[in-house]
């Protein structure tokens, strides 16, 4: 799917024209260079039918190959580009493939000795420019790519928005996580050698995430809702290369970043399905620069005909990509999950329960004001309600308010009014920074919450997985309520949904790289953000409730450390298991009608929240 309707003057004129001043030739050059090894990049350039360095610019595509290829890619691909030109399915465009070191993926290695994309962005995209009589501008400027190639295309597209208005990457290396620990080991294939050449020995978790393509999606989707993006795969590729593509498609899916997915039945990484899959990639390029500026007379007609159906039956009308149907969650979470949102929302509405989005509760300089917003949940006729301020999980480094689901469909009728609050990330922010962001909504609650009908002297803090972790901590630290203005007293409870982080310290000694990665591998840092240390007689610590998934054994055991402590110390605590309930069911189902947790989550906040 496009981005956006757009003609580029007069290409289509071109396109079409029968110019016959030059015929399309392949031009052989190299350009010094000291960003690598060699002292000099060779490169292969197709120049169109009717190229002239005194006419109108040309679209230029920047086309990358595979691990093993080199410029002659240029001469394998002449013939389709040939018959694509002859049917009219492309206008006329200058390719260009330039010979790039095999295990590059088009990356500056990480010692800084072979500095291949900034050898692309500085001097050989400028050079390109000055030398041929092609594209200055975003709109017309496109990369391409396949295997190695379509990771390289993905990575530049994605990183340069505004360089490049369109990427097309067929059966691209990509991988199918946001981080290195959740990539499969089965799709870590390249040799360690190669893998220290990229992203250094020791493994340099930040600068993976700072180049893989996913992740630069996760870090600022916005970036991408202008460019026209392209991705396909075989569904049998040899390399598994589809679920990384695969992955790619969901999390631009969930970001409503508009693309088009192709998953080609029966085709694998090589083979004779790989041509016309080839050409596809360029029809969709010739589709982009030559998109109309309006939908047709007959479409707009077919529009019109089936919203007016819609509406005359009581049904809203289907938006059109990118639409606010389309929510953000967390990238752990899959269809399930997306269903859960629906119909959660669907929930809601007929329970009458009202949604007031992105509130701010603190503002931080240089910090997405997204990020340290709430969405409040109200009825009608809603007044003196307790406060149930949810926190979502995410592993610290990700996640959205939207994750609340059935909660605030099932609380808000009960009496209570119900807050869901987005903080801020690992690495730009702190452990201590997302408690105080916890801290920060709790007592922005406690001064605003009549406005919306809730009682801000009696809140509760809810969180799930990260989220548990930070709510206990700031139920166990007053430090963090003190600083934001308020103290222990104003909270009436915390629960606390399958965290594995309460005694750091102790989870730290079979902590994986994730997790190592956000508290640090320095023992004198876990301390400080480690609830089971913080819990002592006298502080007005509130009663905790803590729920563990079925099965998992590293949270039984957390959540039996921190019981014990508060029972010591004469703090009432209780612990529940969610029978049948995994790490993610069993916050999902959590205000489904029937679930057990449910039921003793809502025992909990009657006890707790009753009027004095």
């Amino acid at each position: 799917m496009l981005t956006r309707a757009r003609l580029i003057p007069g290409l289509v004129a071109c396109s079409l024209a029968a110019g016959t001043a030059h015929a399309a030739q392949i031009i052989r050059e190299s350009l010094p260079t000291s960003l690598v090894s060699a002292g000099a990049v060779e490169y292969a350039i197709l120049l169109p039918d009717g190229y002239s360095p005194d006419g109108e610019r040309f679209p230029l595509v920047l086309l990358l190959h595979g691990a093993g290829g080199d410029r002659e890619k240029i001469a394998r691909i002449e013939p389709e580009i040939a018959e694509l030109r002859a049917s009219n399915d492309i206008p006329r465009m200058v390719v260009v493939t330039p010979s790039v070191a095999t295990g590059s993926i088009y990356m500056d290695s990480y010692d800084g000795k072979e500095r291949w994309e900034s050898f692309l962005m500085d001097e050989f995209l400028p050079h390109l420019r000055a030398r041929y009589h092609v594209s200055r501008e975003r709109e017309t400027t496109m990369v391409t790519g396949g295997s190695m190639g379509g990771l390289g295309s993905l990575r530049l597209g994605f990183k340069y928005p505004e360089t490049f208005g369109a990427v097309a990457a067929i059966h691209p290396a990509a991988w199918p996580g946001l981080t290195w620990d959740e990539v499969p080991e089965r799709n870590k294939i390249r040799p360690a050698e190669r893998i220290a050449n990229l992203f250094g020995d020791p493994f340099d978790h930040q600068r993976f995430q700072q180049e893989n393509p996913a992740s630069i999606v996760e870090s600022d989707p916005s970036r991408l809702r202008d460019s026209a993006i392209y991705i396909e795969v075989g569904e049998q590729d040899g390399f598994g290369f589809v679920e990384g593509t695969d992955f790619m498609h969901r999390l631009l899916w969930r970001h409503r970043i508009p693309h088009e997915y192709r998953l080609v039945r029966w085709a694998d990484h090589v083979g004779s399905t790989v041509a016309e899959r080839s050409r596809d990639r360029f029809r969709f390029l010739g589709r982009y620069l030559e998109q109309p500026t309006a939908p047709e007379p007959a479409v707009e007609r077919f529009r019109k005909r089936m919203a007016d159906r819609h509406r005359a039956r009581g049904l809203e009308p289907f938006g059109f990509w990118p639409n606010s149907t389309l929510r953000s969650y967390g990238p752990a979470d899959g269809f399930e999950s997306e269903r859960a949102v629906r119909d959660s929302e669907k929930v809601r509405k007929e329970r009458g329960v009202v949604r007031v989005a992105d509130v701010p509760y603190a503002k931080h300089p240089g910090t997405d004001p997204l990020r340290q917003s709430m969405d409040i949940y109200i009825r009608e006729g809603l007044t003196d309600a307790p406060v149930v301020l949810y926190v979502h999980g995410g592993g610290w480094i990700r996640g959205d308010k939207t994750r609340a689901l059935f909660k605030p469909a099932y609380l808000v009728p009960e009496g209570y009014l119900f807050a869901s609050m987005n903080y801020r990330f690992h690495p730009e922010a702190s452990l201590k920074d997302m408690a105080a962001d916890v801290a920060s909504a709790a007592v922005w609650l406690k001064q605003h919450a009549p406005k919306y009908g809730g009682d801000g002297t009696r809140i509760v803090l809810m969180g799930h997985s990260a989220g548990g972790h930070l709510v206990a901590l700031v139920g166990a630290n007053q430090a963090f309520m003190e600083d934001a203005g308020g103290s222990l007293s104003d909270l009436a409870g915390v629960v606390v949904i399958d965290s594995a982080m309460l005694n750091v310290p102790a989870r730290m000694e079979t902590a994986g790289q994730s997790q190592i990665r956000v508290f640090g591998s320095a023992a004198e840092g876990w301390v400080p953000v480690s609830p089971w240390h913080h819990v002592e007689a006298g502080k007005g610590i509130p009663p905790y409730l803590l729920f563990t998934s079925d099965g998992r054994t590293i949270s039984h055991e957390q959540a039996a450390m921190l019981t014990a402590k508060f029972e010591q110390h004469g703090i009432e605590a209780s612990s529940h298991e969610g029978k049948g309930r995994a790490h993610t069911p069993l916050d999902t189902y959590i205000g489904v009608e029937g679930d057990a947790s449910t039921g003793i989550l809502l025992d909990f906040l009657r006890r707790h929240t009753e009027s004095l």
